[in-house]
This record gives structure tokens, sequence and C-alpha cells, in this order.
């Protein structure tokens, strides 16, 4: 990732991790997530983490759909 799109360093250190730990890591912090395919959504970060093989491999912002 060539840019940071969120200060916030818990959600940072998610890159590598399994998509249990990430899930566990976020609810242990008060992080609501919402798991759905190869991505877990964080809606108060408006973030996409995207899992290859149930690892955690890129972090992407969305867009609220209209």
């Amino acid at each position: 990732m060539s840019h940071q799109l969120t200060d916030n360093p818990i959600i940072n250190n998610l890159i590598g991790l399994s998509r249990h730990h990430c899930t566990q890591t976020l609810t242990s912090q008060g992080v609501d997530s919402i798991e759905f395919g190869h991505w877990l959504a964080i809606p108060s970060q408006r973030l996409l983490l995207v899992f290859r093989h149930q690892q955690c491999v890129a972090i992407d912002s969305y867009q609220v759909a209209a």
C-alpha cells in the first residue's frame, strides 16, 4: 500500500493477519465489522479488508452507494 488510508494503527497493522485474528482484534478494540465474501468491511472507517487464502492482503476505502 503506497499511502495510508487511516491514521488508526490498529487497522494499519492488520495486513498479513488471518480473518479470524482481524475480527478478534477489531472486536477487542470496539470496532464493528461485517464479514462477507473475501472482504471484511469496517463501516465506521469506510474501509474494506481484502483477504486471500484467509489472510489480509490489502486495505481499501469505499464510498457509500446512494
